[in-house]
């Protein structure tokens, strides 16, 4: 479609055009009426006709061209509507389920400044990534600190532990082959003037031993170098997660403590409980609280949504997408966007 200043442009033409032929059209018709010579009234009748006709099909054009401008400002209110509807449906959608490891990792964010969570489901569709970004967004300033994100998932990450290493140690700036205790030295350093966020992702790929290497040679090298340097109430955050995709991990037995209490210390690496389906109940006060946020799409009918929702038994990303879907989104449009840290 032709942008807006140039439909609105060839509309004032028309209009002009229509007002000539308007008026020579009424003038032939004065005319006409003052003639008794028969062949030049008949003339007359003629330009009456061909100047009535070329009338009717400017208003066509004219009428056209009005639409079409309606259209071209519709669609440029929606264009300006869309991203705030988007962050308002964006920031409600970090508002459905997960709750218990939010609220765990909550207490525990704003108790101390480092730890260990693995965040664990049976697959991918349970929204791992989801969950670390909306957990990363409790303490916001830690996104904008030093990530390091580290995919075990890749071929020289799988069985070989020396792999692990050299890529985390050439990701915080180390010559490959450097001790893991060098490693833990250099994020030490890092924390002491800025928020450290480290992600190890698809752990559920790699080995037992590696996963065991990390938390034995360097979790626990860095928790011993934390206390040595008294950083430890630092206001500034580290965060470690790991992210488990099939639910291996706590069958593996390598250290993480199952639940949070009173007598949790943060050298103890933590997995939050498990990501469970949403309940109807979490999809229907979901919808009962954000409805002022969300589109009429999705909040007019509040019974017939959670239907069309639990059409997805309450697995979480096919759910996230079907809210999109619902609003007139597309998740996958906003997928890269909303799960980058």
């Amino acid at each position: 479609m032709p942008s807006l200043k140039r439909l609105e442009s060839k509309y004032e033409d028309l209009e002009e055009e229509y007002e000539e032929v308007r008026k020579k059209l009424k003038w032939f018709k004065k005319e006409r009426t003052t003639k008794s010579d028969s062949e030049a009234k008949y003339e007359l009748y003629q330009r009456v006709e061909e100047y009535q006709a070329k009338l009717e099909e400017i208003e066509e054009e004219l009428e056209e061209l009005e639409e079409k401008i309606n259209q071209s400002k519709q669609i440029g209110k929606s264009n300006l509507e869309k991203p705030q509807t988007l962050d308002l449906l964006y920031k409600s959608l970090l508002k459905l389920g997960y709750w218990k490891q939010h609220n765990c990792f909550e207490e525990i964010a704003i108790k101390y400044s480092h730890g260990v969570f693995l965040l664990q489901g049976s697959s991918k569709d349970d929204g791992q990534k989801w969950l670390l970004k909306r957990l990363a967004l409790i303490s916001p300033k830690i996104l904008q600190g030093k990530k390091i994100i580290i995919d075990l998932n890749r071929t020289s990450s799988r069985t070989d532990i020396t792999g692990i290493w050299n890529e985390f140690a050439g990701r915080v700036g180390l010559p490959e082959e450097s001790l893991p205790s060098k490693i833990a030295d250099k994020i030490c350093e890092l924390w002491k003037s800025q928020n450290v966020l480290i992600v190890f992702d698809n752990v559920d790929e790699t080995i037992k031993e590696n996963l065991y290497d990390l938390l034995n040679d360097f979790w626990n090298s860095l928790s011993q170098k934390i206390l040595e340097n008294n950083i430890q109430q630092s206001k500034l955050k580290l965060f470690i997660f790991f992210l488990d995709y099939q639910k291996f991990v706590s069958q593996w037995n390598v250290g993480f403590v199952e639940n949070y209490n009173s007598n949790w210390q943060p050298n103890d690496p933590l997995e939050l409980p498990i990501i469970n389906p949403f309940l109807e109940q979490d999809i229907r006060d979901w919808l009962n609280y954000q409805s002022q946020d969300l589109p009429p799409a999705i909040s007019s009918n509040k019974t017939e949504s959670v239907r069309k929702l639990l059409e997805k038994q309450g697995i979480p990303i096919p759910t996230l997408r079907k809210i999109c879907e619902l609003c007139g989104f597309n998740w996958f449009d906003q997928e890269d966007k909303w799960l980058n840290l």
